[in-house]
């Protein structure tokens, strides 16, 4: 596949978000096109062995994502927790065949290359494997919301593994942290999950 093939993705003007994928491509042709494509792309590219996706990002995406940065924030501000966010700063290698823009990730307690965690939010289903982008990183810890649920991921021997807690924080409350991560309201899961966590101290 040429890098003019992928000039311009025409993603579905639909609700929701939607993904277009195309495989046979270069990393030289992907390097093309995101520079091509620039910082007003409106989509997010990930690229994993040959295989480039688009993913336009919806609004209940962005709000998810963010709903659960800033919970997590809350409890780490609370135990006095030194913390780097890294925001969706891209994972890019040619050497490992991928690249992946996390929805949210975090460094804990000193700055690194590569975050300690990286939480993704999934309104569709399908696409890239997304663990299988991260364990090219060896990312210790993996959080994906998908229906209205959290599923936490450890990194361990060579691959991925369901946990029931975090791997930095074992005693964050995370299903106090999904119960008000479900709330509309940004303030009110922020007080409802603090106020969680001090009933919890006081028992």
């Amino acid at each position: 596949m040429s890098a003019s093939t992928l000039e311009s993705p025409k993603l579905p003007r639909r609700r929701g978000e939607q993904r277009m994928m195309f495989g046979g491509v270069s990393w030289e042709e992907f390097k093309t096109f995101q520079t091509t494509l620039g910082e007003g792309r409106g989509a997010r590219v990930s690229y994993l062995d040959g295989i480039i996706q688009f993913m336009t990002v919806s609004l209940e995406h962005e709000s998810r994502k963010s709903h659960l940065g800033r919970l997590l924030e809350a409890y780490l501000f609370e135990k006095d927790v030194e913390i780097f966010p890294h925001g969706n700063a891209t994972l890019e290698s040619k050497r490992k065949k991928a690249a992946k823009e996390p929805d949210e990730s975090y460094c804990f307690h000193v700055q690194k290359k590569t975050p300690d965690l990286a939480i993704e939010v999934a309104i569709t289903r399908g696409g890239i494997d997304t663990l299988e982008l991260y364990r090219r990183w060896q990312i210790p810890e993996v959080w994906i919301w998908q229906s209205d649920r959290l599923r936490v991921f450890h990194f361990e021997n060579g691959a991925y593994a369901p946990a029931s807690r975090c791997l930095h924080f074992p005693n964050l409350d995370l299903a106090l942290l999904e119960k008000c991560a479900r709330i509309p309201s940004v303030t009110q899961a922020r007080r409802e999950f603090l106020a969680g966590l001090k009933k919890k101290r006081r028992r």
